[in-house]
């Protein structure tokens, strides 16, 4: 069932006849949502327009660079593109991709107010990482806003309560802070033998689970730390609203401040080794071995829920991640500028952002990108709690962080494809105990300031 508003008309129906027939080849990352186009979406579109659409499955870390080698040859050797938000930015300014509205006044019947009013229903704060010089260039899918997936049973357990409250002199609640964190961390971290929840344990159990690997994600939770420290990775300067430099800080103390808060969260935290990540992480959660999951991306909640299904007693929620500043983004697809077919690759676009697809997507465990489908009445109900009990969650997140993305380089630098990777490297350093600290915070810093001013369109000074 789907909501009777105007944003659900569009359908299949609607493409126009098209002349050319060539194959369509689509990038997407590797999982649910390839799963998902290749079994629903892919054939009722080939069915309706008799043009073929060949999907390359690729994982997160080589989707950049594969896509980018294409590009900057102009190869035509992928029509529609898949991007994690912080890289569209990079490509657009390159001119890699097509504003939306551009397309839709070359291709649809009813021009770029077609393509502004289907626009209407996505989250604002996703379309302005996506967006460059005010146009839209992409239309994201998948939503991954953090949020802290906790176990309520072990939280709101009496004894629990009254064990936290006497050692830590506050009331056991999920932490607002990197303080409350750390000792709600280290309180749920126990031995085998000891006793959890009146239950005694029979191996280790661990305060929290973190994606301390090194792979992206432990940049993500770098970044939702350093955010909420009031820091920045680099700071946006803007003259008469346009972007005119970026500070890197001389010293960043704030990541400094992140870089030890996260050795201390190591001490309490699921044992990781360099391939950790977001599955590893949602399986510790949802095989019984962790109290929570502070900086977890909320489209995963149906893989974390499973806690409730493998543990007797068990009971998940979800809330704001401590400091109140979520690492926020999505993927997105948009059409290459090199496309054979950029008629039927913007339609493929239109058609898979739409109700529907979004819908569908949401039923199957997605995280959407509309707020119009994240509030539909359906999708609310109880018995969906398995699938979307983090759609609420979801919602405020990404509501509160519509004005804020202009503060961040991470969402506004044309050079961040380049820069990410570097991130995700200075991260798994800064987290290994043996390192120090001020070296590596040195040695990104260079780094962000090489990049940013070799490839990105505004300089970047130190201060």
């Amino acid at each position: 069932m789907v909501s009777n508003n105007t944003y659900a008309q569009f359908t299949l129906a609607e493409i126009p006849p098209l002349d050319n027939k060539k194959p369509l080849t689509l990038v997407a990352e590797k999982g649910f949502w390839t799963d998902y186009l290749q079994q629903q979406l892919l054939p009722k579109f080939t069915a309706q327009t008799q043009v073929p659409v060949n999907v390359v499955s690729l994982p997160l870390e080589q989707m950049y660079p594969l896509q980018t080698q294409s590009l900057l040859a102009g190869k035509g050797q992928y029509d529609l593109l898949t991007m994690e938000a912080g890289w569209a930015k990079e490509w657009a300014s390159n001119g890699y991709t097509v504003p939306l509205t551009e397309l839709a006044s070359l291709y649809d019947p009813q021009g770029e107010q077609a393509m502004n009013h289907y626009l209407e229903p996505y989250y604002a704060s996703l379309l302005n990482i996506l967006s460059y010089r005010n146009q839209v260039h992409a239309i994201p899918y998948n939503n991954y806003v953090m949020g802290n997936h906790y176990r309520s049973d072990l939280f709101e357990h009496a004894e629990e309560k009254a064990n936290f409250k006497a050692r830590y002199h506050y009331a056991l609640a999920p932490p607002r802070d990197f303080k409350q964190l750390l000792d709600i961390s280290e309180f749920f971290t126990r031995q085998a033998g000891d006793t959890l929840a009146g239950q005694r344990l029979n191996q280790p159990f661990y305060g929290l689970t973190l994606m301390a690997g090194k792979r992206p994600h432990i940049n993500d939770e770098f970044s939702s730390i350093l955010w909420s420290l009031g820091g920045h990775w680099m700071k946006p300067n803007y003259q008469h609203d346009e972007l005119s430099l970026f500070t890197i800080s001389a010293d960043n103390q704030p990541l400094r401040q992140a870089a030890e808060i996260y050795r201390q969260l190591l001490q309490y935290a699921y044992p990781t080794d360099k391939n950790f990540a977001f599955e590893q992480a949602a399986n510790a959660l949802a095989n019984g071995k962790v109290a929570m999951w502070p900086f977890a991306y909320n489209n995963l909640w149906q893989a974390s829920y499973k806690a409730e299904q493998n543990i007797n007693g068990a009971r998940l929620k979800v809330t704001q991640v401590p400091g109140g500043k979520p690492y926020n983004g999505a993927y997105a697809f948009a059409v290459a500028y090199d496309s054979h077919n950029p008629t039927a690759a913007y339609w493929l676009l239109k058609y898979m952002g739409s109700y529907q697809a979004q819908y569908d997507y949401a039923l199957g465990g997605g995280n959407p990108c509309r707020a119009d489908v994240v509030l539909s009445a359906e999708l609310g109900q109880p018995q969906l709690r398995a699938i979307n009990g983090a759609l609420t969650a979801s919602h405020k997140a990404n509501i509160s962080w519509a004005k804020n993305i202009a503060n961040q380089g991470h969402f506004t630098s044309s050079a961040m494809g380049r820069i990410y990777p570097e991130l995700t490297k200075a991260c798994y350093q800064l987290a290994n105990k043996n390192n120090d600290i001020d070296s590596q915070v040195q040695l990104l810093r260079q780094r962000i300031l090489e990049i940013q001013n070799h490839h990105g369109e505004v300089p970047a000074i130190v201060k």
